[in-house]
């Protein structure tokens, strides 16, 4: 903190430079961090998550394999959900500490997908398809065909 001392002694407390920069430096992160929009990247993680969980709800009516079992859908949709909450709060209070959170956690959420997307092929390539046996009533195949076919 600069202070001064006129002839007629008064004295004038002049704003530091360091402080100045730093709030300079502070407000040019904020309007980048607001130019990125994070917000709408916290809405499309949170989305998505939701999205992962609600499409994996029938697993839970199938044959419990290695995907339903360890949990892949859910721990992953719900640590999206996580990153896009804290990419929501980074639009309103923009630190950062929570800056480098988001980015840790979106980091991790990537990982972790990454980590998933392998559980599913390993699953896959554990669960093959499985041919149609046509059953007597209205010439239609089994469950577990339906169970195993792709899209």
């Amino acid at each position: 903190m600069a202070v001064s001392v006129s002839r007629d002694l008064t004295v004038r407390v002049l704003a530091d430079p360091n402080t100045l920069k730093l709030a300079e430096r502070q407000q040019a992160l904020k309007n980048a961090i607001q130019k990125g929009e994070p917000k709408c990247l916290g809405v499309s993680q949170v989305m998505l998550g939701l999205m992962v969980m609600s499409y994996s709800i029938p697993l839970l009516f199938t044959e419990f394999t290695e995907v339903v079992t360890l949990g892949v859908p859910w721990w992953s949709g719900l640590m999206f959900i996580t990153a896009g909450g804290i990419a929501i709060f980074l639009d309103k209070h923009c630190t950062m500490k929570i800056l480098q959170l988001c980015l840790m956690i979106s980091m991790v959420s990537v990982m972790l997908s990454v980590v998933a997307v392998i559980i599913y092929s390993v699953d896959m390539n554990k669960n093959p398809e499985e041919p149609c046996m046509k059953t007597t009533e209205y010439d239609r195949c089994d469950e577990k065909h339906y169970e195993t076919v792709g899209p």
